[in-house]
C-alpha cells in the first residue's frame, strides 16, 4: 500500500517570524529522522535543504470574500490534498495547531466520505483551545490522534469536555542543550563581572512584556522585599519601563546571541506566568541553564519543573508568596544551592524528532498490517 505522511501548517515553512513550533519543524524537516513526504504551508520566497516536498500554497484572507465564501480560505490546501490522493493509497494528515484548519480538512472527508483513506492528527502547541462543547466535538471528528504538549493539558481537556476520543501522545518541547546549558561557577562569577555585578546575586525576568506574563506582579514583589538589600540585582530582558527601581535593571530587547549568557549569569529565574502556560520555553531554557527556578503553577509548568529545580507558586497573584519564595532563593543560593542534573527532564532535539517522526511510523504500520 502505498502511503503519504503529510504535515499540514497554516504558516510558512521557513517561518519568516519567531514561533517556537515552526522552528521545530524547520529544524525536524532538515534532520536525520525527518521521514516525512510532504509538507502543505503558506506562501514564502524562503527554502530549505529537505527530503520532504513542499507546496506553498495561497491563502485567501480577504475578510468581504470570507464573510461570503468562509470555506474558500484553504481551498488550495484541500486541492493539493485531493491530487496526493491520486497517488496514494492512504494519506497520513498532521495538522499543526490550527483549528480551522483541521475543520476544513474534516469538511472535505466528509463531503467525499473518504475516512477509511484518510489518518487525522491534530498537534496542538497550547494549553487549551477553551472552546465550547459542540466546537471541541467538531475539532475532535475524524481526529485519530491529538498531540498534547503536557499531561496537565490533557488531563484539563478530558475533565473539561463530556467526551474526548482520540488517543493521544504526550510530547513536550525541546531545548536546544548545545546553547542552553550549564556553566562553571568561575565561568558564572566572570560573566556576572563582565557586567558589572559582582557581589550580586542575580534574579532575571525574561519574556515578551504583556501583562499576562506577571512583570507588575513581580515589581511589586520586588520592591516589598528587596529596598533595604545592597546584595541582590534583578535583569528584566524584554521590557522596558519609564521610571527606575532600585536594584532593577530594565534592559529592553536584546539580541539572542545574548540570551543565554543572561541564563547563565543568573542565579535565580523569575517564570511569573498569569495564563494557562501550554509549556514555557523560557522557563524550560533557565531550568536546563542551572537557574533557580521560582515559577507559578499555571497551565503545563508543572509537569516538568522538578524539586530539584526550584519552587512553584501555587497562589501566583499573591504577591507576598514571591516575596517569601525569593526570600528563600536568596537562603539557597547562599547555601550553596547547585541543580547538577539541571534540565535532564527535558528533551533535546535530537529525542524530540525521534519521538516525533515515532508517531507517524506508528500509524504507517498500522495502516500496512
Amino acid at each position: 500500500m502505498k502511503i503519504a505522511k503529510i504535515i499540514i501548517t497554516e504558516q510558512s515553512i521557513p517561518y519568516a517570524k519567531n514561533g517556537s513550533w515552526t522552528q521545530r519543524l524547520e529544524h525536524f524537516f532538515t534532520s536525520d529522522y525527518n521521514t516525512i513526504n510532504y509538507c502543505i504551508c503558506g506562501e514564502t520566497n524562503q527554502n530549505m535543504v529537505s527530503s520532504t516536498v513542499f507546496f506553498k500554497v495561497k491563502q485567501y484572507k480577504s475578510r468581504i470574500i470570507l464573510k461570503f465564501f468562509p470555506k474558500l480560505r484553504f481551498r488550495n490546501y484541500i486541492i493539493k490534498i485531493q491530487e496526493l490522493a491520486q497517488k496514494y493509497d492512504h494519506l497520513i494528515l498532521c495538522v499543526v495547531d490550527n483549528i480551522k484548519l483541521k475543520n476544513a480538512i474534516t469538511d472535505y472527508i466528509d463531503r467525499k466520505e473518504i475516512k477509511k483513506n484518510n489518518t487525522v492528527l491534530f498537534y496542538s502547541c497550547g494549553f487549551s483551545y477553551f472552546l465550547e462543547e459542540e466546537e471541541q466535538k467538531k475539532l475532535l471528528k475524524y481526529c485519530d490522534e491529538y498531540i498534547f504538549l503536557t499531561q496537565s493539558s490533557y488531563q484539563f481537556n478530558k475533565v473539561r469536555y463530556s467526551e474526548f476520543i482520540p488517543e493521544i501522545t504526550i510530547l513536550s518541547n525541546p531545548i536546544e542543550k548545545e546553547e542552553f546549558y550549564q556553566v562553571s561557577k568561575i565561568e558564572k562569577k566572570n560573566l556576572i563581572e563582565q557586567y558589572g555585578l559582582e557581589g550580586k546575586i542575580i534574579f532575571l525576568w525574561l519574556s515578551h512584556d504583556r501583562e499576562k506574563k506577571g512583570l507588575d506582579l513581580v515589581l511589586h514583589a520586588w520592591e516589598a522585599w528587596s529596598y533595604l538589600r545592597e546584595d541582590v540585582q534583578l535583569l528584566v530582558v524584554g521590557a522596558k519601563r519609564d521610571y527606575q527601581q532600585k536594584n532593577v535593571q530594565f534592559l529592553g530587547q536584546v539580541n539572542s546571541d545574548s540570551v543565554t549568557l543572561y541564563y547563565q549569569m543568573a542565579h535565580v529565574y523569575l517564570f511569573p506566568t498569569l495564563w494557562k502556560e501550554g509549556f514555557g520555553l523560557s522557563l524550560a531554557q533557565a531550568i536546563c541553564c542551572g537557574c533557580y527556578c521560582i515559577a507559578a503553577d499555571n497551565g503545563g509548568v508543572s509537569d516538568f519543573l522538578l524539586e530539584t529545580d526550584g519552587v512553584l507558586i501555587n497562589n501566583p497573584n499573591t504577591v507576598s508568596d514571591w516575596v517569601k519564595a525569593m526570600e528563600n532563593a536568596v537562603i539557597a543560593i547562599q547555601s550553596g544551592w547547585s541543580n547538577t542534573s539541571a534540565g535532564k527532564q527535558i528533551l533535546n532535539y535530537k529525542q524530540w524528532e525521534t519521538q516525533f517522526d515515532a508517531i507517524f511510523k506508528k500509524w504507517e504500520n498500522r495502516i500496512n498490517k
